[in-house]
């Protein structure tokens, strides 16, 4: 039976309503990396409906049901249910050998990264019995399978490992998953979570699903449409001003935070990280005055977040080890700018520390030098890479550089304090 339009009308009204309680629950998510695009996304497709509102007339009930909407809409609610969910809808980049012995890079979305790092996540909301004859040949020609979108990321996430292993593929099917289909799924080793639809069931499926994945790809192109309308630690042993990594930078989202890291991690120590952990700035000196303007910008932004408290938290338990090259030019700096408690606190913090031998991984002796790539550097973040082990470091700088490069490097980003016992300004003579 055909919908009255004041049926179809008044779905569209229900649709339009659903959409701005989304949008709500989007942004009461937690701050994670992504969730703005997310919002975004669902915005263009609200836009979109209340468009279709000014062409009353012409609406028909295969405009309302975009498939789109009900994806973001699972995409929201996986965020909510799921352990760990750091980024939506991340982009991973990798590179593939054609045929004919070409390389290239092809990019991926994934919709969620959860487990801290540990787990991809694909969201499906097709028909699950549309799913299963596309994976078997019977689907629309051009557009990829479930199946053939699981083998690309397996693929990818060979090539962006988290913490030294490919992270696990979780297929979460909001529509569920036939049994033939979920066996096809099995074989490729991922997770599928979905309830089981039986074969019998198929005939219950609304038949106007065909009508309305026949028109995704239209959709999906008027929503783009409207929504078209619509600090870097160097060699030396103190930071120069564009070096400051921001309280505010989205740039850490790349590496890990805090519940990341694997308890039983090792850690392998920077310079940088030395020198923030022994400084009198971040020992109870924040307050101090400096002549130095750049000084001055790292005691504000220790006070608004004090770094060692981050260290503490993340040292605790965990295995502690710094390269010889990392530990001799510490060293040096402290000899040469570091004061009397400053070297009493390096002291203290060393015993604590193991000294390996320098032992950089292969693909950190093949970064090309620039003015961010230094030959020590290579050094420390290569070992650490060669120890599988989670470099700490304030030395954003260099990992963007490499990840111009192509290369990434397991590590944990802190902001960056200098050395600063001998710069305090005693008294007001000092001015």
């Amino acid at each position: 039976m055909n919908e009255s339009s004041e049926e179809i009308y008044n779905g569209l009204l229900a649709k339009i309503d659903e959409t701005v309680k989304l949008i709500e629950e989007c942004r009461r998510l937690p701050d994670i990396s992504g969730k703005s695009k997310l919002q975004r996304k669902i915005e263009a497709e609200l836009k979109f409906l209340k468009r279709l509102t000014k062409n009353r007339d012409k609406l028909k009930v295969e405009h309302i049901r975009s498939s789109n909407i009900y994806h973001l809409s699972a995409i929201v609610r996986s965020c909510i249910e799921m352990q760990g969910v750091i980024k939506v809808l991340e982009t991973f980049s990798y590179v593939i050998e054609d045929e004919e012995e070409e390389t290239y890079e092809v990019s991926l979305t994934v919709d969620i990264v959860a487990d801290y790092g540990k787990t991809w996540v694909k969201v499906a909301t097709r028909n699950p019995f549309h799913l299963y004859q596309a994976s078997v040949g019977h689907g629309k020609y051009g557009r990829k399978s479930i199946i053939e979108q699981i083998e690309d990321m397996i693929e990818c996430a060979e090539h962006n490992h988290h913490m030294f292993a490919a992270p696990n593929i979780v297929v979460r099917l909001a529509a569920g998953v036939t049994k033939e289909l979920k066996e096809l799924l099995d074989e490729l080793g991922v997770q599928v979570i979905g309830e089981i639809v039986s074969s019998d069931s198929e005939e219950n499926v609304n038949v106007t699903c065909n009508k309305q994945h026949e028109l995704v790809d239209s959709l999906e192109n008027q929503l783009t449409s409207l929504e078209n309308i619509h600090l870097n630690i160097d060699e030396d042993s103190e930071p120069c001003s564009s070096d400051i990594i921001s309280s505010e930078s989205t740039e850490e989202s790349s590496f890990f935070n805090l519940q990341s890291i694997p308890s039983d991690a090792v850690l392998n120590l920077d310079v940088s990280t030395f020198l923030a952990y022994v400084s009198n700035m971040t020992n109870g000196h924040c307050h101090a005055k400096y002549k130095e303007k750049l000084l001055m910008d790292l005691a504000e932004m220790e006070r608004a977040h004090p770094v060692k408290p981050v260290l503490d938290q993340l040292f605790q338990g965990r295995k502690l080890v710094c390269c010889e090259t990392a530990h001799r030019d510490f060293l040096e700096i402290l000899s040469t700018v570091g004061g009397e408690t400053e070297k009493q606190r390096a002291s203290e913090m060393l015993g604590k520390v193991s000294v390996v031998s320098d032992n950089p991984s292969p693909k950190a002796l093949a970064l090309e030098k620039t003015s961010k790539i230094k030959e020590r550097s290579k050094i420390v973040f290569g070992t650490g890479d060669s120890m599988k082990a989670v470099t700490v470091s304030a030395n954003l700088g260099f990992l963007r550089a490499a990840q111009s490069q192509g290369i990434k490097f397991v590590a944990f980003v802190h902001e960056s304090r200098a050395l600063t016992e001998c710069k305090e300004l005693k008294n007001a003579d000092d001015n």
